[in-house]
């Protein structure tokens, strides 16, 4: 009986498979990106928002939290202080 334990410790020792926590890091969305979308959902076109460099220009502005709420109040004063921006976003329906 002692043979038969012995030869079921291996077994189970070749196949089994330790729990391992693996651990996921959840990148924080970019205030550009957040930007953009809002900007995009709002009707402004992605030609509008590459031709006058928004987005760069909104992440080199804001130094707020990167949360969609946060962004859309920012927008108003984003708009005032770059003419471009109010020019171009003038499109969308914010």
């Amino acid at each position: 009986m002692n043979w038969l334990k012995s030869l079921w410790d291996k077994l189970v020792n070749k196949t089994s498979t330790s729990p391992t926590l693996v651990v996921v890091e959840e990148t924080p969305e970019e205030c550009g990106e957040v930007f953009r979308i809002i900007c995009l959902e709002a009707g402004v076109a992605q030609r509008d928002l590459d031709k006058g460099n928004l987005v760069a220009l909104f992440e080199d502005w804001y130094k707020g939290p990167c949360t969609r709420d946060a962004v859309c109040a920012s927008l108003l004063a984003f708009r005032k202080a770059h003419p471009v921006a109010n020019a171009k976003l003038t499109r969308g329906k914010f």
